[in-house]
């Protein structure tokens, strides 16, 4: 699967839509032509806590835009 997979079956997973869209759109490290691996590489556990940090700012600014 690629990640345009994922985020296509994501719409009742708002937190990994929201993760695809912030690797995606916002850092450009992702393309949704990618395969999972490199999601997955992103989800590890080490890096959930950074994530979230960012995640939530992300979320803030996107809420405030639209």
């Amino acid at each position: 699967m690629t990640v345009g997979d994922y985020y296509k079956e994501s719409a009742e997973h708002h937190s990994l839509r929201l993760v695809i869209e912030y690797l995606v759109f916002e850092r450009k490290v992702l393309k949704m032509e990618d395969s999972e691996e490199k999601l997955s590489h992103y989800l590890q556990d080490k890096f959930k806590n950074k994530m979230n940090e960012y995640l939530s700012e992300y979320e803030r600014g996107v809420r405030n835009v639209g």
